[in-house]
């Protein structure tokens, strides 16, 4: 009887939401005039449903889960010249999800009803309040050393000392989303710096408990070539460190990517990171709660990259490309699911309306895995992938693909699936006006915990803007 009444439940909100979508995607899209000014919203729905086979009887009885999300964006042009930007989302958990399923998620933990509203920005803007100065103010991000999201003001000075310097300082209440803890201040400063076409220089700085600060450069010292570098800081000690660099023959198309990563070890005891939020550490309440927080796990260690993308002479539309990926742990870590020394060889093709395909784009690719796991594991395993998408004329789309490894033993760093598949419909009236259906199923060794052998989803999204 449950089953049924879930299905029923399924078709019903699945009729809702293409009936919502006829009704919004006939409309021109464009911004509307109010009394206060030019106005444009954004809106996107979605209704997801998962599924799979009866779970484990020791863990929580539940084969399903239902949720809905509405996605609201605004911009507005206000009198003298102020603009106005809210984005905002809605959860909600339809058929309830009980403690220790394996579709439990921060909805179902962090609201006693299921249900949560989040604000991630509404700010006003004036550019030019004076001469050369911009202000915002409001619920905003900041961007530079950490991401940060906070109540308060936001300024920028244009062209200080020099016509290509520009200086950003903001400063506010940090914003929790999904914890109850003290709104602490924040504050910080972003020095960006154009001295020619082809140097950037920023420095930036994040002030909280502790400091954070970054220093990149991007440096183009020909027309062909491409350097990138980064160093951040975090806490005061060193985060990580990258170097870039790309390159491309205009005769032949071909381009090169070389990229070196070092991650260190920000703490011997805690492996703290802002990244995911900014008073949470993972020592203090989410080291085995939160099982998918792998950044904030990883150790320190070394990764090299080497990229090369070549399109094939005389086959317009077709291009291949090979990547070599190597790390290896800075220290003798004990390793786990997301510490692990790897080598990866990808080989891949990019057909895009080649010969016969028309309307088809095409990547298919196939990598060789070597992991070393010093103490317990040595192994190789291969994995493969292919994403097509097909297009009926100016609005129908047709896409389906899958990604499949044949061993599954280092799943937070591979991709947490060792097989996935999915389909999908989109019907576009244009790059603004849309909807998607999408199926979706996946296997993994991690769900075997839970007595689970595979996952289904569909979900289905309407976006539009008017």
């Amino acid at each position: 009887m449950k089953g049924k009444c879930q299905s029923a439940g399924v078709v019903c909100v699945l009729a809702l939401v293409f009936l919502f979508a006829s009704v919004l995607i006939r409309g021109e899209a464009q911004a509307f005039e109010t009394r206060y000014g030019k106005v444009e919203v954004r809106s996107t729905t979605q209704y997801r449903v998962q599924w799979s086979d009866d779970p484990n009887e020791l863990l929580a009885d539940d084969d399903s889960d239902q949720d809905i999300y509405e996605i609201i964006g605004v911009d507005a042009e206000l009198p003298k010249e102020v603009k106005f930007s809210f984005l905002g989302k809605y959860a909600k958990d339809l058929d309830g999800t009980v403690e220790g399923s394996l579709f439990q998620d921060y909805l179902d933990v962090s609201s006693s009803d299921r249900q949560r509203f989040d604000a991630y920005y509404a700010y006003f803007e004036k550019e030019d309040l004076l001469p050369g100065y911009d202000l915002r103010l409001g619920r905003q991000y900041s961007y530079g050393a950490e991401t940060v999201n906070f109540d308060g003001a936001w300024v920028r000075a244009k062209g200080v000392y020099k016509d290509w310097i520009d200086l950003e300082v903001f400063g506010g209440a940090i914003v929790q989303m999904y914890s109850d803890l003290n709104q602490d201040g924040v504050a910080g400063a972003n020095l960006q710096m154009h001295p020619t076409r082809d140097l950037s220089v920023y420095l930036e700085s994040v002030f909280y408990k502790e400091s954070s600060y970054d220093a990149a450069v991007y440096w183009r010292p020909y027309e062909f070539l491409k350097t990138h570098s980064e160093i951040s800081f975090i806490n005061n000690h060193t985060r990580d460190f990258t170097i870039d660099v790309s390159t491309e023959c205009p005769r032949f198309g071909t381009q090169v990517e070389f990229n070196l990563y070092r991650r260190f070890e920000i703490d011997n005891s805690v492996q703290d990171d802002f990244i995911y939020d900014y008073t949470f550490s993972i020592a203090e309440g989410l080291k085995e709660d939160i099982k998918r927080f792998y950044l904030a796990q990883e150790r320190a260690y070394y990764e090299f990259t080497l990229s090369v993308s070549q399109p094939v002479p005389h086959e317009e539309g077709m291009t291949v490309f090979a990547r070599y990926t190597m790390r290896q742990l800075a220290h003798d870590y004990d390793e786990d699911l997301y510490n692990t020394d790897f080598q990866r060889w990808t080989l891949g093709l990019r057909l895009n309306e080649w010969r016969f395909l028309h309307n088809t784009e095409l990547n298919v690719g196939f990598s060789k895995w070597y992991e070393d796991r010093e103490r317990y594991y040595e192994s190789d395993s291969t994995s493969v992938y292919a994403d097509i998408a097909y297009f009926l004329g100016e609005k129908w789309t047709l896409g389906g693909g899958f990604y499949y490894k044949d061993e599954d033993v280092n799943s937070m760093i591979e991709g947490e699936a060792s097989a996935h598949y999915y389909g999908s419909v989109k019907y576009a009236l244009d790059k603004d006006k849309w909807a998607e259906l999408k199926y979706e199923y996946e296997d993994d060794d991690y769900y075997e915990e839970f007595g689970i052998s595979s996952i289904n989803a569909l979900t289905a999204t309407v976006h539009v803007r008017f």
